[in-house]
């Protein structure tokens, strides 16, 4: 990301060379476009996954590829102890921990409210809500002064919609949580931001291509920049700002990519 020099000024380009950073979730779609970019731009990468082992060792190699280190981490970010030692990972390996991108999540378990048992909803806030929620406690405790933490949330947070009870409500306390952390650790000079994307092309329902979908039309239309779905690199574009220079006074934000449209 390259942004024009104010006059008088120099271009400032996104440089994490050195950083050390871990990525949740890292072995599919938006979890696996992110921590490919922050490879891209220097940083050495921890990439978690839980049972994904050959899309996690796809993400280490793409990130090799880019000439930054990385490695694979099993861990349930359910339990806070294997978060914890997720994140002690880059710290031993790479000296430090410098960028955590809370992504791991289940985007599954649409349906009516009337409909939902109770294990689904175990299910579905263990990862959701626990996980996200000690990821980015544990994060806030370790991460180096100057670090950035990012969660990656849901657009479905931003007003209600039938069938979306459960997943939404369980994507909504570390989205609120976002603004509590920037507040409690911003003294260390940690940021904490949260990208909020809406459907995305290559993640989640649209992880694969198909033809003819009403439901990609629909969400194609809902822009007005162009008919086109928002990709894993759009979002990954936002987690690059947030982690990068230019975003070093912006904290306990949350920024929605659309293309402009408002859910």
């Amino acid at each position: 990301m390259t942004s024009s020099p104010p006059e008088g000024g120099e271009e400032v380009k996104t440089d994490l060379t050195g950083k050390a950073a871990v990525v949740t979730g890292a072995s599919r779609g938006i979890g696996q476009a992110v921590p490919i970019r922050l490879g891209r731009l220097g940083a050495n990468v921890v990439v978690n996954y839980s049972r994904d082992a050959s899309g996690a060792a796809a993400t280490v190699a793409a990130i090799e590829a880019e000439g930054s280190r990385a490695i694979d981490v099993r861990a349930d970010v359910s339990k806070p102890d294997e978060i914890e030692a997720l994140l002690d990972t880059a710290r031993s390996r790479f000296g430090g921990l410098d960028i955590v991108v809370a992504n791991a999540g289940l985007d599954e378990g649409l349906g009516p409210v009337l409909d939902v048992t109770e294990a689904e909803y175990d299910r579905m806030f263990n990862v959701n809500a626990k996980g996200a929620f000690f990821t980015l406690q544990k994060a806030g405790g370790l991460v180096d002064s100057g670090g950035s933490i990012v969660y990656i949330g849901s657009s479905s947070t931003l007003r209600p919609t039938a069938g979306f009870g459960l997943y939404t409500s369980s994507k909504l306390p570390a989205s609120f949580l976002v603004g509590v952390l920037a507040q409690e650790i911003g003294e260390r000079g940690v940021t904490v931001n949260a990208v909020i994307p809406t459907a995305t092309d290559g993640a989640g329902y649209f992880t694969d291509p198909k033809a003819d979908d009403p439901l990609r039309r629909l969400v194609q239309n809902a822009s007005p920049l162009g008919s086109r779905m928002g990709t894993v690199d759009d979002v990954a574009d936002a987690v690059e700002f947030f982690t990068g220079k230019l975003a070093r006074w912006i904290s306990g934000q949350q920024l929605l990519v659309s293309g402009g449209a408002l859910s």
